[in-house]
């Protein structure tokens, strides 16, 4: 681990779980704001991750394990001593960010953006995610993406009334400007009429995701086009999606573009699918945790969404449609393409009056500072 030589006051860890999240919006406006704070960060992960970061010269990366091999092999390593604080992303990172801060005496806050309980637990051991847990007692602050997964995560890790939770959600800081160019562009590229109704799905695609649906509504409205840009999707459901034809209405986005290229293409989109079949507590309890309906949101894209309690401001403001069925699922294509100019405007007052980023942002920023 080569560290700079600077005052423990001024260095701060964090560690993410795959490389990809080093730019989700929840991530940047942490590393954001530990810039703003004078910091120097060091980003550590599994995998590959590249040395070099559009953070700027104060923003370092290096590997890590989350294993008891290498937390054994690491916790008492001296180095550690010059960092300020630690924190992470959910969910095996925590355990390791929180050793770290316990041995080395160090501030510690985390991200919990993802809640692995009930059926979603994942494949960590039962002591590996007892460690998880102690350390979201003994961070500073927790954070997760939407108010109805405060009591959730408090539930979760036995966190008391006095322990303090701060909502961020999945959405950027600052969102990229909607360009009516970039809108026209997209749509030469993929193939589609600029006038023509375009749905979208981002991130996964599967059957909890609302896969079927979408697909089938092709079928059941031929003047509907699909953009679908998946991620997780393995090559034979690949190779089969590519052999329906609809006429050029479904476009395949086969490489993985970044989280600022997917939130600039939204701008092409006219309904976007942020589906939730999954039964599992957290998937149940999205809200603005769901990082590709703050997405389409902050890009003026109404909204089709699975009904549960967390959603309802999409239909408070006017803004999305929340369905049960597929019947519904279809009507609601019908409603938002006849309301399309209204709702693209209703969708930039949700952002601003319910997803609030600059003022959440500013509030993660004095959480921060007041570490």
């Amino acid at each position: 681990m080569n560290i700079s030589q600077q005052a423990r006051s001024k260095k701060a860890a964090h560690f993410l779980l795959i490389p990809e999240l080093l730019y989700s919006p929840p991530n940047q406006a942490i590393i954001h704001s530990l810039l703003e704070e004078g910091y120097e960060i060091h980003i550590f992960s599994p995998g590959e991750i590249d040395s070099v970061t559009t953070y700027g010269t104060r923003v370092f990366t290096h590997h890590a394990d989350y294993s008891n091999r290498w937390l054994a092999k690491n916790l008492f390593n001296p180095e550690w001593k010059k960092f300020y604080s630690f924190s992470a992303t959910s969910e095996d990172p925590i355990a390791v960010a929180g050793a770290l801060a316990f041995v080395h005496r160090a501030k510690l806050f985390l991200l919990v953006d993802e809640i692995k309980s009930g059926s979603y637990r994942g494949n960590s051991s039962d002591n590996w995610k007892k460690l998880c847990r102690w350390s979201m007692r003994r961070a500073k602050f927790n954070i997760v993406n939407d108010n109805s997964r405060v009591q959730l995560l408090r539930d979760y890790a036995h966190l008391g009334p006095e322990k303090n939770i701060l909502v961020y959600p999945g959405c950027f800081h600052e969102p990229p400007k909607p360009d009516s160019g970039l809108r026209l562009q997209l749509r030469e590229q993929w193939g589609m009429e600029k006038d023509s109704i375009i749905m979208a799905i981002s991130g996964g695609f599967n059957l909890t995701a609302g896969a079927d649906w979408l697909i089938q509504s092709l079928r059941d409205k031929p003047n509907v086009n699909a953009v679908v840009q998946p991620l997780g999707i393995d090559a034979l459901s690949l190779f089969l999606l590519k052999q329906i034809s609809f006429d050029n209405r479904l476009y395949l986005e086969e490489k993985r573009l970044s989280w600022q290229d997917a939130w600039q293409s939204a701008v092409g989109y006219d309904i976007g699918l942020a589906i939730y079949w999954n039964q599992s507590p957290q998937f149940q309890k999205m809200g603005i945790s769901s990082n590709r309906l703050c997405m389409y949101l902050a890009m003026g894209v109404p909204v089709i969404c699975s009904r549960q309690d967390s959603f309802r401001f999409v239909e408070e403001y006017n803004c999305g449609v929340m369905v049960e069925t597929y019947e519904e699922f279809l009507q609601a294509i019908d409603k938002i393409s006849n309301n399309l100019t209204e709702m693209r405007l209703n969708c930039f007052k949700c952002l601003h009056e319910y997803i609030m980023p600059p003022s959440r942002f500013a509030n993660l920023k004095n959480a921060i500072a007041n570490l």
